[in-house]
């Protein structure tokens, strides 16, 4: 199944928007709007009838944003989307473990927002760290067999790091771990004018071109806004 975000751009970009079944990673800068794409998924999921999980890790919480862009206030939506908050990098791993608890028949969109910040959070040394690489790539597989085998889209966004290569682009953080689990991974960038966003599917190689969105207060657009851009959302 593939569930449409419901804006032109987007799902031109990926291809018709994003497959259940399947590990989606959305990368990119602070502020290039991942948190707003991942919420645009979820509004389209709750219109279409299914149910959303969605995993938390950040400070903030999603619920005004997504206030903002279904245009109603979270108690007329909150049976369709379940909001959980672990704290810790082991207590995300648990909560992955038992995520097919949590499931309902009608569940098709799992987000996790932002998959890989409290594995950054548990680094240190050199054993600390390896364990952490081996913790993030159990999460990752227990996350792709749950997709495959329950039929649900998987969409993670993930935080970037300076490449090692080049001083002016960035990479995905555990860009190894992460490539090798994902089915699709999709990218977001700033540009130089005020608002606008590049969103580009970057595997599989030889997709769609690279679309302009604009962030708004309202969600992810095709046009800008003329007035008070939302700078604000990751």
């Amino acid at each position: 199944m593939i569930i449409p975000s419901g804006i032109f751009k987007i799902d031109r970009a990926l291809e018709g928007g994003i497959a259940t079944g399947c590990f989606t990673q959305v990368y990119g800068k602070a502020a290039s709007g991942k948190t707003t794409l991942a919420l645009q998924f979820v509004y389209a999921t709750i219109n279409l009838g299914f149910h959303t999980i969605y995993i938390n890790t950040e400070s903030s919480s999603p619920i005004e944003r997504l206030e903002q862009i279904m245009g109603r206030k979270y108690d007329t939506f909150e049976q369709s989307i379940q909001i959980m908050i672990p704290k810790k990098f082991t207590e995300q791993g648990i909560l992955i473990e038992d995520l097919q608890l949590y499931l309902r028949p009608e569940t098709k969109l799992i987000v996790i927002d932002t998959f890989t910040k409290l594995y950054r959070n548990s680094l240190g040394d050199k054993r600390t760290t390896y364990a952490a690489h081996r913790e993030l790539n159990r999460q990752s597989g227990l996350l792709k067999g749950l997709a495959r085998r329950k039929d649900v889209a998987i969409l993670l966004l993930n935080q970037v790091r300076a490449a090692i290569d080049s001083s002016d682009e960035f990479e995905p953080v555990a860009d190894n771990i992460m490539e090798y689990w994902s089915d699709f991974v999709v990218k977001m960038d700033l540009r130089v004018k005020r608002g606008e966003r590049l969103l580009e599917l970057v595997h599989p190689e030889g997709g769609p071109s690279p679309q302009v969105l604009y962030l708004t207060p309202k969600g992810l657009s095709t046009h800008p806004e003329d007035k008070d851009q939302h700078e604000s959302a990751r």
